[in-house]
């Protein structure tokens, strides 16, 4: 036998072998066993109002509010079950609710559940893939692996419990990330569509404009604007009331200063209790920090990192909104997949090796992030004392941790350095 048959038959046999070899071994299967079960005894531990069980309350109002609107009462003077919670999304999602009046709500719930762990999924293997092929993990244990792990954020488990959209609009988003790649010409579509559900993801626009893919912005503000004018032809009367008046009643969506909220203004709040929070040193507080996100957004893709710009923006976003509530910090999965790669190897931009400290400063930027915004913290103070300040500096800063890291991130996240996949 030459040396070419010989090479064939030693492909062949690799062939082979690689078909017959398992998913998983035995020893990382058990690795994903023992984090399922870690992960499900924390989320058990967890204080009641943060548990991941929230019985899909948000579904709830959704499905309330689109029942009572079909049955010919105003969309926005819904209040779920005596509480103050109804509708607070732009009419735009009203509409793409009116099918799910066709189910049962059990059948709601199975099918939001079904597409929101769906699009987890698909995140988390896009998210991780790369970096397992670049520092040689194995597949699919590596993104079977940081599943658990991504269910243990707050944002994710909340989404799911309480049958939250940030997961899908986050699709949406990074659906336009892949379309960018790829040269496609609806690049923006997934954006726009995202703002006009829900207007936080508008802030996309502006990253898209500062990233200089001007199409791609303009696409966005076409479907959004298409979307929104769709639905003033539709219910024109829904549509004026919601864009004149519910926009503008932020006590619709809930209390500035609680604890839920760890947006810059219920930062503010907390700090400014009992009185109320000066909504003019939040603006200029909003402008600044959006500014410095979106410039460090701009940096991190000429340096060939758009993970990182998109991070820097999906948090800036939640950071300026006016209230966030801890399920909306959904782009903390991005963030958490920058600072791996770079704990793992990868250099910071501008770098040409791969300094220790630098590894070092990511992992340990990585576990806070992951242990903070896995712990709960600040629901241990929730109406805890009659008012935010009540223990002090020691109550005050548990309070507002999540606020606190997340801005970190955005002032500190680094961008990395470019690599061929």
């Amino acid at each position: 036998m030459d040396g070419e048959q010989a090479a064939g038959v030693d492909s062949t046999l690799q062939r082979a072998t690689a078909a017959r070899a398992p998913v998983l071994t035995l020893r990382q299967a058990g690795v994903l066993l023992g984090l399922v079960g870690l992960v499900t005894g924390i989320c058990l531990a967890l204080p009641a109002k943060s548990d991941p069980w929230h019985d899909f309350f948000d579904l709830r109002v959704y499905h309330g509010a689109v029942q009572w609107w079909l049955d010919g009462r105003p969309l926005y003077e819904f209040r779920y079950n005596a509480t103050p919670y109804g509708l607070t999304y732009p009419p735009f999602a009203g509409l793409l609710l009116v099918p799910s009046t066709l189910l049962s709500f059990p059948a709601m719930v199975v099918v939001h559940t079904v597409a929101s762990a769906t699009v987890l999924v698909l995140l988390v293997r896009w998210l991780i893939t790369p970096l397992a092929r670049r520092h040689g993990w194995a597949l699919p244990f590596a993104w079977l692996a940081a599943l658990p792990l991504a269910f243990l954020l707050e944002p994710v488990r909340e989404t799911l419990g309480f049958g939250q959209v940030n997961l899908l609009l986050a699709g949406l988003v990074l659906a336009d990330v892949v379309a960018l790649r790829r040269g496609w010409r609806w690049a923006g579509a997934g954006t726009g569509l995202a703002a006009a559900v829900k207007l936080t993801p508008a802030v996309f626009v502006l990253y898209l404009l500062v990233t200089r893919r001007l199409r791609a912005a303009g696409t966005a503000v076409a479907v959004a604007g298409a979307a929104t004018l769709v639905t003033f032809a539709v219910t024109p009367g829904t549509s004026w009331q919601f864009w004149t008046e519910t926009l503008w009643q932020t006590e619709r969506v809930g209390q500035v200063d609680k604890v839920a909220n760890q947006s810059l203004l219920g930062g503010l709040a907390r700090l400014a209790d009992p009185d109320e929070p000066s909504r003019a040193l939040w603006a200029v507080l909003a402008v600044v920090v959006l500014a410095v996100a979106l410039t460090r957004a701009a940096r991190a893709v000429r340096a060939g990192d758009e993970l990182a710009g998109i991070a820097l923006t999906g948090l800036a976003a939640c950071l300026v909104s006016p209230i966030s509530w801890t399920h909306h910090f959904v782009w903390l999965l991005p963030a958490c997949v920058v600072l791996l790669d770079l704990a793992a190897g990868r250099p910071r931009a501008g770098e040409v090796r791969r300094a220790a400290r630098a590894r070092w400063s990511a992992a340990a930027g990585l576990a806070a992030v992951v242990l903070i915004w896995s712990s709960s913290v600040v629901w241990a103070f929730d109406l805890r004392s009659p008012h935010h300040w009540d223990d002090g500096w020691a109550g005050m800063v548990p309070q507002n941790a999540y606020l606190l890291v997340t801005l970190a991130l955005v002032l500190l996240l680094p961008a990395r350095a470019p690599v061929r996949e």
